[in-house]
């Protein structure tokens, strides 16, 4: 099923990197001066310029500013000394938006763009997005530069107004979704470093690991925390640095206005060595009781954020989940549990007008993806990655096609709706009112669920789950 509804209007991040080159780009010599470079770069009214060195660099207006104001250097130091080599850069074909979450991910404001294998132009933060409050390569730079948690205590309104931005330039919600994972990663990568400057340096490897939409980077607006702690334990002595640790990053996750997780599914209470994952992974795999299968769910969606201490064994431990029938039976069960809202000849149900889009179909869709991973020893995390597995596994090619049409089109209306009562300072939640809708975007939706639901009814039936449930 494809998006129909009326095309929006046409944004810089929906075009190519090339459309936004300006100006040809601009080259001083290798034995140049930061003099040369300042002046170069005012004459030109550019940000950057490249270095003609092999490979090439870059020194920029926050070079000047960071590596050589601050550090009293003086307008004959080389340049050489301060460019950045070598050099992050983008296909001239991509578009804008992969240049914007590249320059997040970086922490970088300039980005050089590649043609025909030569330097074109380069973009710059500000050719993305104009507004620097909404622009996220600027938060970026702010949460880099953080010292203490209570200085983005606006963190949650700042993420909410990038992602109304980039709505209202076209992207999707998935891609939005990127970005602001890529955002999160970052802070609590500065949140783990000042625990680590607090508490002292970490006395083992560890991992901190995200789940839920977090983990598959489909979160948009802040929703309840889902991390865990994961640390190498040959010192039993360290425990008591790593809960410390967890505690800290918490509280600042909470004070960013990440709400606590209801569930209690929060680095506090999952601190645990990497030998007890092991064998939590395990049990649950071998004996799929309803608590262990919830557990499951959330928890085989896990991504690292921050450490550096491997989790390869446990992605072996998921990766032996497609041999056991019985345990993917039950998650299979799961996953057809949650019915879309049809009534007799598959009219839409409603609750006082409204229904709940992930509870219908967010939510269905992520657990069969899930299962679908789980079938094919598919390590990918992302809901659309895990249904374009071209392995044989529990969903049928046609049926995984579907579903992937389908997602992005929940996610929208979602990330729509959420948006709006936002702005009208309504409670946020997962519902969309059908009135919101156009007609034909009912007609989508309806269309959408009745897939689902006979998705759902044909693995029931293959896998007589309603006999082993």
């Amino acid at each position: 099923m494809r998006d129909r509804s009326p095309p929006q209007l046409d944004s810089t991040l929906t075009q190519t990197v090339k459309s936004l080159i300006k100006v040809a780009p601009v080259f001083i010599a290798a034995d140049a001066t930061i003099g040369d470079a300042a002046q170069q770069m005012q004459r030109a009214r550019i940000g950057s310029v490249l270095v003609a060195t092999e490979p090439p660099g870059i020194i920029t207006d926050r070079d000047l500013r960071g590596r050589v104001l601050a550090a009293n250097l003086g307008p004959e130091t080389p340049v050489t000394q301060v460019m950045t080599r070598p050099l992050k850069t983008i296909d001239s074909d991509r578009l804008a938006f992969s240049a914007l979450r590249l320059m997040v991910d970086e922490n970088i404001h300039h980005l050089p763009v590649i043609e025909a294998g030569k330097i074109a132009g380069v973009i710059s933060a500000t050719d993305l997005l104009f507004h620097q409050t909404t622009n996220p390569v600027y938060l970026r730079g702010v949460i880099d530069n953080v010292d203490e948690p209570a200085v983005i205590a606006s963190y949650a309104a700042a993420i909410a107004a990038i992602a109304d931005t980039l709505f209202q330039s076209g992207l999707g919600a998935l891609q939005i979704a990127q970005i602001i994972s890529s955002l999160n990663d970052a802070l609590v990568k500065r949140l783990v470093q000042l625990a680590e400057r607090t508490l002292g340096p970490a006395p083992a490897p560890y991992a901190w690991i995200v789940f839920g939409s977090e983990g598959r980077m489909e979160q948009t607006l802040l929703t309840d925390q889902d991390n865990a702690l994961v640390f190498d334990a040959a010192i039993e002595e360290t425990r008591p640095y790593f809960a410390a640790l967890s505690k800290w990053v918490v509280d600042g996750l909470i004070q960013a206005g990440f709400p606590p997780c209801p569930g209690g599914f929060m680095a506090i209470n999952w601190c645990k060595p990497l030998s007890e994952w092991r064998q939590l992974f395990a049990q649950w795999i071998r004996l799929p009781e309803p608590p262990a299968l919830v557990d499951a769910a959330i928890f085989f969606d896990f991504r690292v954020v921050a450490g550096n201490l491997s989790l390869e064994s446990l992605e072996e431990v998921i990766s032996g989940a497609k041999d056991q029938r019985r345990f993917l039976a039950h998650v299979l069960n799961g996953a057809v549990a949650f019915r879309p809202p049809l009534g007799f000849l598959n009219r839409l149900r409603t609750e006082d007008g409204k229904i709940d889009i992930k509870m219908a179909g967010i939510a269905p869709i992520v657990s069969l993806a899930r299962i679908m991973a789980l079938s094919t020893g598919s390590r990918e995390r992302s809901t659309l990655a895990r249904l374009s597995s071209l392995a044989d596994g529990v969903i049928d090619p046609e049926s995984a096609r579907s579903l992937s049409e389908i997602f992005p089109f929940f996610l929208r209306l979602r990330l729509r709706a959420q948006l709006a009562e936002r702005k009208n300072r309504d409670r946020i939640d997962n519902r969309i009112h059908l009135t919101a809708l156009s007609s034909f975007e009912r007609r989508q939706l309806k269309d959408a669920l009745v897939i689902i639901k006979q998705i759902q009814e044909d693995l029931r039936a293959a896998w007589r789950l309603d006999l082993s449930s």
